[in-house]
């Protein structure tokens, strides 16, 4: 199992398959690698090498107490990037790890990436995030199961079928209770700013949502953007066909 220690007490769990131009993935709150399932054979298949990892506390990393603070989930993803001499990376993030993928350019620079990838893109601080954290401290689980239904619902009516999304609810359910309640914080911080990390990378850009999106319903980034129809926030999940054509399309260009 590859592991990759990025502290004293703290290593990533990561895969590394197929070769080429590489593309990595960093999956949203609540969710793990695990995620990109049906993204990682199709960009594998199409002359890609293609990253996936679990952040801090989520999946088969290290269950942390400390460091789920914006800075310190940076320089993870920045650990993994050297670790593994990525060059001419595209770095693709959905909803919260669009804006973790953002961030890691401002902090540490665009010299190894050539292209941006912003899957769902959620828009910093919000009321629902305040309402997360006070789910997450005393209902963790059964938040988690209103969080992921509202990831895969349009207009109300679910668009995943029940057994995937409940595999998903049950990753999600078995990361550090400490790193679900932590991240919230952590890419709701108000002094974040998408648009301008964006801006500051000066790389090609791709926003891509769903025109169901309940969540995060408005990408206000100036970037090509495309919307798939009836597509839900979690639409890389729902849709992932017509997801995955938007993306290859992006990467051949």
């Amino acid at each position: 199992m590859p592991l990759l220690r990025v502290g004293p007490d703290v290593e990533l769990y990561y895969e590394d398959a197929g070769s080429g131009p590489p593309v990595l993935l960093v999956p949203g709150w609540p969710l793990t690698s695990e995620s990109w399932e049906c993204q990682v054979g199709a960009l594998v298949e199409a002359g890609h090498r293609v990253i996936t990892y679990d952040r801090r506390g989520f999946g088969r990393s290290t269950r942390a107490w400390d460091g789920y603070t914006p800075a310190a989930l940076v320089d993870d993803l920045h650990g993994l990037i050297t670790h593994l001499d990525l060059l001419d990376l595209v770095l693709v993030g959905f909803s919260s790890g669009a804006v973790e993928a953002a961030r890691y350019l401002t902090v540490h620079g665009p010299d190894r990436a050539r292209g941006l990838v912003l899957a769902s893109p959620l828009g910093g601080a919000s009321a629902l995030g305040r309402d997360l954290r006070i789910a997450a401290k005393w209902h963790r689980v059964a938040m988690l199961d209103d969080v992921l239904t509202r990831f895969f619902s349009v207009n109300g009516e679910g668009a995943l079928d029940e057994a995937t999304r409940q595999h998903l609810l049950s990753t999600a359910a078995a990361s550090s209770a400490r790193a679900t309640l932590a991240v919230i914080d952590a890419w709701s911080d108000p002094t974040l700013d998408l648009a301008a990390d964006v801006a500051a990378a000066v790389l090609p850009t791709l926003v891509l949502g769903g025109e169901g999106d309940a969540v995060a319903p408005s990408h206000r980034v100036n970037a090509p953007t495309v919307v798939i129809p009836s597509g839900p926030h979690g639409v890389h999940i729902t849709h992932p066909q017509q997801w995955n054509q938007a993306v290859l399309t992006f990467l051949a260009g």
